[in-house]
Protein backbone atom coordinates (compact mmCIF):
# COMPACT_ATOMS: atom_id res chain seq x y z
CA UNK A 1 0.00 0.00 0.00
CA UNK A 2 1.28 3.25 -1.12
CA UNK A 3 0.83 6.69 0.95
CA UNK A 4 1.54 10.08 -0.89
CA UNK A 5 1.91 13.50 0.85
CA UNK A 6 0.72 15.25 -1.39
CA UNK A 7 2.09 18.61 0.55
CA UNK A 8 3.32 20.63 -2.67
CA UNK A 9 0.24 20.59 -4.87
CA UNK A 10 -2.21 20.37 -1.88
CA UNK A 11 -1.03 23.62 -0.29
CA UNK A 12 -1.75 25.68 -3.80
CA UNK A 13 -5.58 24.65 -2.81
CA UNK A 14 -5.73 25.44 0.41
CA UNK A 15 -4.12 28.58 -0.32
CA UNK A 16 -7.14 30.18 -1.95
CA UNK A 17 -8.80 29.76 1.63
CA UNK A 18 -6.27 32.27 3.13
CA UNK A 19 -7.24 32.62 6.80
CA UNK A 20 -10.26 30.24 6.65
CA UNK A 21 -7.53 27.04 6.50
CA UNK A 22 -5.85 26.83 9.59
CA UNK A 23 -4.18 23.69 10.54
CA UNK A 24 -2.55 23.15 14.09
CA UNK A 25 1.59 21.88 13.95
CA UNK A 26 1.60 18.77 12.31
CA UNK A 27 -1.13 18.68 10.36
CA UNK A 28 -1.02 16.44 6.61
CA UNK A 29 -2.85 15.92 4.21
CA UNK A 30 -2.21 12.25 2.68
CA UNK A 31 -3.54 10.31 -0.28
CA UNK A 32 -3.52 6.86 -0.06
CA UNK A 33 -4.06 4.08 -2.44
CA UNK A 34 -6.70 1.99 -1.30
CA UNK A 35 -8.33 -0.21 -4.24
CA UNK A 36 -11.09 -1.96 -2.23
CA UNK A 37 -13.27 -2.03 0.86
CA UNK A 38 -10.67 -4.26 2.59
CA UNK A 39 -7.87 -1.97 2.53
CA UNK A 40 -10.29 1.22 2.93
CA UNK A 41 -11.27 -0.94 5.99
CA UNK A 42 -7.80 -1.72 7.26
CA UNK A 43 -6.72 2.27 6.82
CA UNK A 44 -10.14 3.72 8.84
CA UNK A 45 -8.55 1.68 11.52
CA UNK A 46 -5.85 4.26 11.72
CA UNK A 47 -7.15 7.34 10.09
CA UNK A 48 -10.36 9.03 9.09
CA UNK A 49 -11.22 8.49 5.06
CA UNK A 50 -12.14 12.14 4.55
CA UNK A 51 -12.65 11.85 0.80
CA UNK A 52 -12.77 8.24 -1.53
CA UNK A 53 -12.38 9.34 -5.05
CA UNK A 54 -11.98 6.24 -7.45
CA UNK A 55 -9.05 3.94 -5.50
CA UNK A 56 -7.86 6.80 -3.34
CA UNK A 57 -8.15 8.27 0.04
CA UNK A 58 -7.38 11.96 0.38
CA UNK A 59 -7.39 12.64 4.40
CA UNK A 60 -5.48 15.12 6.92
CA UNK A 61 -3.89 13.83 9.68
CA UNK A 62 -2.40 15.04 12.93
CA UNK A 63 0.87 14.09 14.27
CA UNK A 64 -0.23 11.21 16.59
CA UNK A 65 -2.00 9.56 13.13
CA UNK A 66 1.32 9.92 11.24
CA UNK A 67 3.47 8.12 13.82
CA UNK A 68 0.73 5.07 13.82
CA UNK A 69 1.61 4.89 10.24
CA UNK A 70 4.98 5.36 10.37
CA UNK A 71 4.92 2.33 13.22
CA UNK A 72 2.41 0.67 10.55
CA UNK A 73 5.65 1.10 7.99
CA UNK A 74 8.11 -0.28 9.65
CA UNK A 75 5.55 -3.72 10.07
CA UNK A 76 5.82 -3.91 6.46
CA UNK A 77 2.35 -3.28 6.05
CA UNK A 78 2.87 0.02 4.55
CA UNK A 79 5.20 1.64 2.37
CA UNK A 80 5.07 5.71 2.99
CA UNK A 81 7.12 8.46 0.49
CA UNK A 82 7.21 12.09 1.79
CA UNK A 83 7.12 14.83 -0.79
CA UNK A 84 6.90 18.56 1.25
CA UNK A 85 7.21 19.26 4.24
CA UNK A 86 4.32 19.72 6.92
CA UNK A 87 1.42 22.65 6.47
CA UNK A 88 2.16 25.62 8.24
CA UNK A 89 1.22 26.43 11.63
CA UNK A 90 -0.42 29.49 12.62
CA UNK A 91 0.36 31.18 16.34
CA UNK A 92 -2.93 32.27 17.49
CA UNK A 93 -3.65 35.15 19.41
CA UNK A 94 -5.09 34.00 22.78
CA UNK A 95 -8.31 36.36 23.12
CA UNK A 96 -10.56 33.26 22.81
CA UNK A 97 -12.68 34.84 19.98
CA UNK A 98 -15.31 32.30 19.40
CA UNK A 99 -16.11 33.12 15.82
CA UNK A 100 -16.32 32.50 11.97
CA UNK A 101 -13.56 33.60 9.98
CA UNK A 102 -14.45 36.92 8.42
CA UNK A 103 -16.99 36.93 5.78
CA UNK A 104 -17.96 33.43 6.92
CA UNK A 105 -19.89 34.47 9.97
CA UNK A 106 -23.38 33.06 8.42
CA UNK A 107 -22.70 29.73 9.59
CA UNK A 108 -23.60 29.89 13.15
CA UNK A 109 -21.85 29.60 16.59
CA UNK A 110 -23.46 27.85 20.03
CA UNK A 111 -24.39 30.91 20.45
CA UNK A 112 -26.05 31.81 17.78
CA UNK A 113 -28.16 28.46 17.11
CA UNK A 114 -29.40 28.90 20.76
CA UNK A 115 -30.78 32.46 20.31
CA UNK A 116 -32.29 31.58 17.15
CA UNK A 117 -33.98 27.98 18.66
CA UNK A 118 -35.02 30.57 21.40
CA UNK A 119 -36.79 33.02 18.94
CA UNK A 120 -38.48 30.50 16.99
CA UNK A 121 -40.20 29.12 20.68
CA UNK A 122 -40.91 32.27 21.35
CA UNK A 123 -42.50 33.15 17.68
CA UNK A 124 -44.46 29.71 17.69
CA UNK A 125 -45.64 28.92 20.65
CA UNK A 126 -47.94 25.84 20.90
CA UNK A 127 -46.12 24.86 17.79
CA UNK A 128 -42.20 24.57 18.83
CA UNK A 129 -41.21 23.88 22.27
CA UNK A 130 -37.49 23.82 23.14
CA UNK A 131 -35.44 21.62 25.51
CA UNK A 132 -32.33 20.31 26.46
CA UNK A 133 -30.88 17.00 25.86
CA UNK A 134 -28.35 17.41 28.80
CA UNK A 135 -25.12 18.63 29.02
CA UNK A 136 -21.86 18.21 26.99
CA UNK A 137 -18.43 17.70 28.29
CA UNK A 138 -17.63 21.22 28.84
CA UNK A 139 -21.24 21.83 30.17
CA UNK A 140 -23.40 23.12 27.06
CA UNK A 141 -27.04 22.82 26.98
CA UNK A 142 -27.51 20.15 23.83
CA UNK A 143 -30.86 22.19 22.95
CA UNK A 144 -33.16 20.16 20.43
CA UNK A 145 -36.67 21.93 19.48
CA UNK A 146 -39.77 19.42 18.74
CA UNK A 147 -42.33 20.95 15.98
CA UNK A 148 -45.44 20.00 16.31
CA UNK A 149 -49.30 20.74 16.91
CA UNK A 150 -49.98 20.67 20.79
CA UNK A 151 -46.44 20.53 21.29
CA UNK A 152 -46.90 21.02 25.53
CA UNK A 153 -49.01 17.91 25.59
CA UNK A 154 -47.43 14.42 25.69
CA UNK A 155 -47.90 13.09 21.85
CA UNK A 156 -46.28 9.17 22.50
CA UNK A 157 -49.02 8.11 20.23
CA UNK A 158 -48.05 10.53 17.27
CA UNK A 159 -45.20 9.56 14.11
CA UNK A 160 -42.08 11.22 14.99
CA UNK A 161 -39.05 11.68 13.22
CA UNK A 162 -35.17 13.13 14.41
CA UNK A 163 -32.95 14.89 12.51
CA UNK A 164 -29.22 15.46 13.95
CA UNK A 165 -26.17 17.48 12.96
CA UNK A 166 -22.53 18.19 13.86
CA UNK A 167 -21.50 14.82 15.20
CA UNK A 168 -17.85 16.03 14.09
CA UNK A 169 -16.71 19.36 14.99
CA UNK A 170 -15.50 20.56 11.55
CA UNK A 171 -18.88 19.64 9.84
CA UNK A 172 -20.35 23.01 10.05
CA UNK A 173 -22.87 22.49 7.28
CA UNK A 174 -24.52 19.98 9.30
CA UNK A 175 -25.50 22.43 11.56
CA UNK A 176 -27.33 25.02 8.85
CA UNK A 177 -29.44 22.39 7.48
CA UNK A 178 -31.24 20.90 10.01
CA UNK A 179 -31.38 24.17 11.92
CA UNK A 180 -32.69 26.10 8.40
CA UNK A 181 -35.18 22.99 8.17
CA UNK A 182 -36.94 23.96 11.66
CA UNK A 183 -37.19 27.67 10.52
CA UNK A 184 -38.81 26.51 7.12
CA UNK A 185 -41.04 24.31 8.81
CA UNK A 186 -42.49 27.28 11.18
CA UNK A 187 -42.86 29.84 8.96
CA UNK A 188 -44.94 27.64 6.54
CA UNK A 189 -47.00 26.32 8.69
CA UNK A 190 -49.37 28.57 8.67
CA UNK A 191 -49.38 29.22 4.73
CA UNK A 192 -48.60 25.27 3.28
CA UNK A 193 -51.61 23.05 4.05
CA UNK A 194 -48.95 19.78 3.43
CA UNK A 195 -46.74 21.28 6.51
CA UNK A 196 -49.65 21.93 8.46
CA UNK A 197 -50.99 18.43 7.77
CA UNK A 198 -47.79 16.94 8.92
CA UNK A 199 -47.47 18.67 11.91
CA UNK A 200 -50.84 17.65 13.13
CA UNK A 201 -49.88 14.05 12.67
CA UNK A 202 -45.86 13.99 13.23
CA UNK A 203 -43.76 15.37 15.77
CA UNK A 204 -40.66 16.74 14.11
CA UNK A 205 -37.65 16.71 16.47
CA UNK A 206 -34.05 18.70 15.84
CA UNK A 207 -30.88 18.48 17.11
CA UNK A 208 -28.70 20.85 15.31
CA UNK A 209 -25.21 20.41 17.10
CA UNK A 210 -24.52 17.46 19.14
CA UNK A 211 -21.27 18.28 19.74
CA UNK A 212 -21.10 22.37 20.24
CA UNK A 213 -18.17 21.76 22.32
CA UNK A 214 -15.34 20.93 19.52
CA UNK A 215 -17.14 22.65 16.97
CA UNK A 216 -16.74 25.88 18.89
CA UNK A 217 -13.36 24.77 19.38
CA UNK A 218 -12.51 24.39 15.52
CA UNK A 219 -13.67 27.89 15.05
CA UNK A 220 -11.81 29.75 18.29
CA UNK A 221 -9.63 32.37 17.30
CA UNK A 222 -11.91 32.54 13.77
CA UNK A 223 -9.31 29.81 12.25
CA UNK A 224 -10.48 26.38 11.64
CA UNK A 225 -8.60 23.79 12.97
CA UNK A 226 -10.05 20.69 10.99
CA UNK A 227 -10.82 19.09 14.61
CA UNK A 228 -13.46 16.35 14.46
CA UNK A 229 -13.88 14.82 18.15
CA UNK A 230 -15.57 16.42 21.48
CA UNK A 231 -13.29 17.97 23.88
CA UNK A 232 -12.83 15.23 26.84
CA UNK A 233 -9.40 15.93 28.41
CA UNK A 234 -7.02 13.16 28.39
CA UNK A 235 -4.01 14.89 30.07
CA UNK A 236 -1.05 15.57 27.98
CA UNK A 237 -2.87 18.62 25.61
CA UNK A 238 -4.82 15.04 24.25
CA UNK A 239 -8.72 15.53 23.58
CA UNK A 240 -11.85 14.10 22.33
CA UNK A 241 -13.43 11.34 21.74
CA UNK A 242 -14.56 10.95 18.24
CA UNK A 243 -18.36 10.76 18.74
CA UNK A 244 -19.62 9.00 15.58
CA UNK A 245 -17.61 6.19 16.95
CA UNK A 246 -18.76 6.12 20.56
CA UNK A 247 -22.28 4.62 20.51
CA UNK A 248 -22.92 1.29 21.58
CA UNK A 249 -24.34 -1.37 18.88
CA UNK A 250 -21.09 -3.27 18.06
CA UNK A 251 -18.72 -0.81 19.44
CA UNK A 252 -14.82 -1.61 19.09
CA UNK A 253 -15.28 -3.68 16.69
CA UNK A 254 -13.46 -2.16 14.02
CA UNK A 255 -13.16 1.20 12.15
CA UNK A 256 -12.12 3.14 15.04
CA UNK A 257 -9.16 3.46 17.68
CA UNK A 258 -8.24 2.82 21.22
CA UNK A 259 -5.93 5.65 20.91
CA UNK A 260 -6.89 8.65 22.63
CA UNK A 261 -4.74 10.83 20.18
CA UNK A 262 -6.33 9.45 17.27
CA UNK A 263 -9.09 11.38 15.70
CA UNK A 264 -11.29 8.12 15.33
CA UNK A 265 -10.83 6.97 19.16
CA UNK A 266 -13.90 5.52 19.95
CA UNK A 267 -13.73 6.09 23.80
CA UNK A 268 -13.11 4.08 26.82
CA UNK A 269 -15.98 2.29 26.72
CA UNK A 270 -19.21 2.48 24.61
CA UNK A 271 -21.63 5.69 25.43
CA UNK A 272 -18.21 7.29 27.75
CA UNK A 273 -19.48 10.66 26.44
CA UNK A 274 -22.01 12.76 27.69
CA UNK A 275 -22.97 14.03 24.28
CA UNK A 276 -23.91 10.21 23.12
CA UNK A 277 -25.57 9.24 26.61
CA UNK A 278 -28.08 12.14 25.88
CA UNK A 279 -28.80 11.25 22.29
CA UNK A 280 -29.04 7.56 23.65
CA UNK A 281 -31.06 8.33 26.32
CA UNK A 282 -33.35 10.98 24.12
CA UNK A 283 -34.79 8.20 21.59
CA UNK A 284 -34.93 5.36 24.58
CA UNK A 285 -37.58 8.24 25.83
CA UNK A 286 -39.03 8.77 22.25
CA UNK A 287 -39.79 5.35 21.31
CA UNK A 288 -42.14 6.57 18.87
CA UNK A 289 -39.19 7.69 16.82
CA UNK A 290 -39.31 5.35 13.95
CA UNK A 291 -36.80 7.45 11.19
CA UNK A 292 -33.81 9.31 12.09
CA UNK A 293 -31.57 11.42 9.78
CA UNK A 294 -27.35 12.19 10.76
CA UNK A 295 -25.68 14.92 8.86
CA UNK A 296 -22.73 14.59 8.18
CA UNK A 297 -20.31 16.10 5.54
CA UNK A 298 -18.95 15.72 3.10
CA UNK A 299 -19.12 13.64 -0.36
CA UNK A 300 -22.72 13.54 -1.31
CA UNK A 301 -23.52 10.29 -0.63
CA UNK A 302 -26.83 8.78 1.39
CA UNK A 303 -25.49 5.96 3.96
CA UNK A 304 -27.67 2.99 5.80
CA UNK A 305 -26.50 0.21 8.15
CA UNK A 306 -24.47 -1.42 8.74
CA UNK A 307 -21.68 0.98 9.15
CA UNK A 308 -19.37 -1.58 11.62
CA UNK A 309 -20.49 -5.20 9.16
CA UNK A 310 -19.97 -6.09 5.76
CA UNK A 311 -23.20 -7.67 5.43
CA UNK A 312 -26.50 -5.81 5.02
CA UNK A 313 -29.40 -6.00 7.45
CA UNK A 314 -31.12 -8.68 5.57
CA UNK A 315 -34.95 -8.95 4.85
CA UNK A 316 -37.46 -6.76 4.15
CA UNK A 317 -35.23 -4.33 6.06
CA UNK A 318 -32.56 -4.36 3.88
CA UNK A 319 -35.00 -3.41 1.08
CA UNK A 320 -36.76 -0.27 2.55
CA UNK A 321 -33.34 1.08 3.40
CA UNK A 322 -32.71 0.40 -0.27
CA UNK A 323 -35.45 1.55 -1.97
CA UNK A 324 -35.80 4.94 0.75
CA UNK A 325 -32.00 5.51 0.03
CA UNK A 326 -32.22 5.31 -3.60
CA UNK A 327 -35.76 7.21 -3.73
CA UNK A 328 -34.01 10.36 -2.04
CA UNK A 329 -30.87 10.11 -3.91
CA UNK A 330 -32.81 10.47 -6.74
CA UNK A 331 -33.94 13.79 -5.61
CA UNK A 332 -30.61 15.08 -4.26
CA UNK A 333 -28.24 13.15 -6.70
CA UNK A 334 -26.28 11.69 -4.31
CA UNK A 335 -24.43 8.09 -4.01
CA UNK A 336 -26.75 5.73 -2.35
CA UNK A 337 -25.30 2.79 -0.54
CA UNK A 338 -24.78 0.77 2.68
CA UNK A 339 -22.15 2.33 4.69
CA UNK A 340 -19.89 -0.32 4.98
CA UNK A 341 -18.88 -0.16 1.72
CA UNK A 342 -16.88 2.30 1.72
CA UNK A 343 -15.27 0.88 4.55
CA UNK A 344 -15.91 -0.61 8.31
CA UNK A 345 -16.73 1.71 10.86
CA UNK A 346 -17.89 0.94 14.42
CA UNK A 347 -19.92 2.57 16.84
CA UNK A 348 -21.69 4.81 15.27
CA UNK A 349 -25.28 6.75 15.25
CA UNK A 350 -27.07 4.63 12.64
CA UNK A 351 -25.92 1.22 13.37
CA UNK A 352 -26.94 1.81 17.08
CA UNK A 353 -30.27 3.24 15.91
CA UNK A 354 -31.20 0.27 13.81
CA UNK A 355 -29.46 -2.36 15.53
CA UNK A 356 -31.02 -1.80 19.03
CA UNK A 357 -34.23 0.40 18.55
CA UNK A 358 -35.12 -0.36 14.97
CA UNK A 359 -34.98 2.94 13.72
CA UNK A 360 -34.94 3.64 9.95
CA UNK A 361 -31.56 5.88 10.56
CA UNK A 362 -29.37 7.67 7.65
CA UNK A 363 -26.50 9.34 7.07
CA UNK A 364 -26.34 12.18 4.59
CA UNK A 365 -22.57 13.04 3.48
CA UNK A 366 -23.36 16.46 2.25
CA UNK A 367 -21.67 18.87 -0.21
CA UNK A 368 -19.27 19.16 -1.21
CA UNK A 369 -18.40 16.19 -3.43
CA UNK A 370 -15.13 15.90 -1.90
CA UNK A 371 -12.24 17.63 -0.53
CA UNK A 372 -10.96 19.61 -3.91
CA UNK A 373 -14.30 21.10 -3.97
CA UNK A 374 -13.92 22.46 -0.57
CA UNK A 375 -14.03 19.54 1.65
CA UNK A 376 -15.00 20.44 5.54
CA UNK A 377 -14.62 24.02 4.93
CA UNK A 378 -16.83 24.94 1.87
CA UNK A 379 -17.14 28.77 0.94
CA UNK A 380 -20.93 30.19 2.67
CA UNK A 381 -21.85 30.66 -0.84
CA UNK A 382 -22.97 26.57 -0.60
CA UNK A 383 -25.26 26.26 1.68
CA UNK A 384 -28.30 27.63 0.12
CA UNK A 385 -27.70 24.90 -2.61
CA UNK A 386 -27.07 22.26 -0.24
CA UNK A 387 -30.22 22.81 1.31
CA UNK A 388 -32.29 23.09 -1.18
CA UNK A 389 -30.60 19.84 -2.44
CA UNK A 390 -31.80 18.21 0.54
CA UNK A 391 -35.38 19.44 1.20
CA UNK A 392 -37.58 17.22 -0.89
CA UNK A 393 -35.32 14.39 1.17
CA UNK A 394 -36.43 15.46 4.67
CA UNK A 395 -39.86 15.59 3.95
CA UNK A 396 -39.76 12.47 2.31
CA UNK A 397 -38.53 10.88 5.18
CA UNK A 398 -41.03 12.76 7.60
CA UNK A 399 -43.98 11.44 5.60
CA UNK A 400 -42.99 8.32 6.05
CA UNK A 401 -42.28 9.17 9.71
CA UNK A 402 -45.62 7.02 10.81
CA UNK A 403 -44.93 3.67 8.41
CA UNK A 404 -41.76 3.73 6.70
CA UNK A 405 -42.89 0.63 5.46
CA UNK A 406 -45.56 2.76 3.16
CA UNK A 407 -41.62 3.79 1.09
CA UNK A 408 -42.09 -0.24 -0.62
CA UNK A 409 -45.95 0.41 -1.74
Amino acid sequence: MRIIFLLIGVLQAFASMGARAHHGPSSFIVEISAPDNKTRSKIATIIHPDSIIDDRIYSVVNNSDLKVLQKELKNNILSVEILGEELPSYFLSKSGIIDFPVGEEVYHTYDEMVAELRQLEKDYRGLASLFSLGKSMEGRELWAIKIGQETGAENGDKAAIAYLGTHHAREHVSTEVPLRFARELLERELVDPDIKSLLKSTDIYIIPMVNPDGSMYDIENRRYKYWRKNRHPYGNNIFGVDLNRNYGFGWGTGGSSSSPSSDIYMGRSAFSEPETQAVRDFFLANRQIKIALSFHTFSELILYPWGGRNEGVGGQDEALFKKMAHDMAAMNNYRPMQSSELYIASGDTCDWLYGALKVYCFTFELSPSSMWAGGFYPDVSIIDGVYEANLKPMFYLAKLADNPLKALE
